[in-house]
């Protein structure tokens, strides 16, 4: 079993509220144990853009426990009953004004897909279970563009939070805090410690001498550094853990969506964390050029506007495939009286609906569910919600994993959606 070294006691996501560590301690342990006796819980997200064709997506045949994969998720047919498939959510906006609301909540206003508040609900799991893990939550991406038009993991404040796109990057997080000798890690805390108090020291110098906007993003930044401090200051307790091998760099999309999915299978066996996001490209999706390796010379987002097509098909089938690989990975990991997926709660989402791509509409979000059968998730089934606003189906991931103190999350999700629960 690996062990666990708290690594912050304030971070992005509380937004701004000073909480003692007992308290904070306390609030994680209660959030993220699951059902079977206190294996703690996971999350993971993977974002993929341009939403999906209604003939490609959704069940040609079959009834809410027999149906039968579309084309474009029969990749994942060995799973399927660790699947959970429901559509007819309602959203505000689509596409790049879809963005925030996908993740957060809350529809950007101003036309930039930035949210107007946080968390995405990666960040608000990240905040709760921060106290359990060395590293609060990875952001990884595959070929990610970083624009702020682009993001889907943002702090409490609305702060994008940028996926990271190099698996070596990933891996080296990993393994900085894996399998250290005490004396080694102890000369990496102190060099980090003074490190963080000269940046501190920065901040403080300036801060009042800037714009109160430029302040609040000073003051944010602030408050994560000091969190680092304080968890500096506590005892190391080493994590022993066997991590795959260290992926090489300049990888095809092949080869860095597999990195990736590597990265976070090792960070949630070795609990170094316990929420990850993956996001590909940005809200258009990854360009031209990337799917070459697979025989598909379009970008993403000009074979959605061709419309239902092989390229699209094929594009779609592909993220199938690398969700596939994730999912059989964590299955395969014994965990209490089940598996590794069976505490991880998979969610892969869309800034768009299903749809004709062109119409740009969120009016029928469709979202695949997988795992988190230890958290009460259903699993096995496939279901059409009718038109149920989307931000309840983002307060139901609260309440499954855990927060069932928050009574909101979002602009207005207040209701939990039974029909997601076992």
């Amino acid at each position: 079993m690996s062990h666990r070294i708290s690594r912050r006691t304030l971070l992005r996501g509380l937004g701004g509220a000073t909480l003692s560590v007992p308290i904070l301690s306390a609030l994680a342990e209660r959030s993220t144990l699951a059902q079977d006796g206190g294996r703690p819980l996971r999350f993971f997200l993977m974002f993929t853009g341009n939403g999906q064709q209604p003939s490609h997506w959704l069940p040609p045949s079959g009834g809410e426990s027999d149906f039968i994969l579309g084309p474009a998720l029969e990749p994942l047919a060995a799973m399927r009953e660790k699947l959970l498939l429901v559509h007819g959510l309602s959203g505000v906006k689509g596409h790049s004004g879809g963005m925030s609301e996908t993740t957060t909540g809350w529809p950007s206003t101003n036309g930039d897909a930035i949210p107007i508040h946080g968390p995405s609900i990666d960040q608000l799991f990240a905040a709760r279970w921060s106290q359990a893990t060395p590293l609060p939550s990875m952001e990884l991406g595959v070929f990610p563009a970083n624009e702020l038009i682009d993001q889907t993991s943002y702090s409490a404040s609305g702060l994008p939070v940028p996926a990271l796109g190099s698996p070596l990057g990933v891996f080296q997080r990993l393994f900085d805090v894996t399998n250290l000798e005490p004396v080694v890690a102890e000369a990496q805390r102190a060099r980090r410690a003074r490190v963080l108090d000269h940046v501190a020291g920065d901040i403080r110098s300036i801060r009042d001498r800037i714009g109160p906007a430029a302040r609040a993003l000073l003051d944010e930044h602030l408050s994560l550094v000091e969190s680092q401090e304080e968890a500096l200051l506590r005892p190391y307790v080493p994590i022993d853990c066997a991590l795959p091998t260290a992926p090489g760099s300049d990888l095809g999309v092949v080869d860095t969506w597999r990195a990736q999915h590597d990265n976070v299978i090792a960070a949630f066996r070795c609990d170094i964390t316990r929420v990850a996001t993956l996001r590909a490209g940005g809200w258009g999706g990854i360009e031209e050029g990337k799917y070459d390796e697979i025989g598909i010379s379009s970008g993403h987002h000009s074979a959605a506007h061709s419309g239902p097509g092989e390229a699209l098909l094929g594009i779609n089938r592909f993220h199938a495939e690398q969700l596939a690989y994730l999912l059989e990975q964590l299955d395969a990991v014994p965990e209490g009286d089940g598996t590794l997926l069976d505490h991880t709660v998979v969610v892969w989402v869309n800034e768009l609906g299903l749809g004709d791509f062109n119409h740009h509409s969120r009016s029928n979000q469709h979202v695949l569910l997988a795992g988190g059968a230890r958290a009460g998730l259903r699993n096995g089934a496939y279901f059409d919600l009718g038109g149920v606003d989307y931000q309840h189906f983002l307060f139901s991931l609260t309440q499954l994993l855990g927060a069932t103190d928050l009574d909101r999350f979002g602009h207005h999700g207040t209701d939990r959606i039974d029909a997601l629960f076992a």
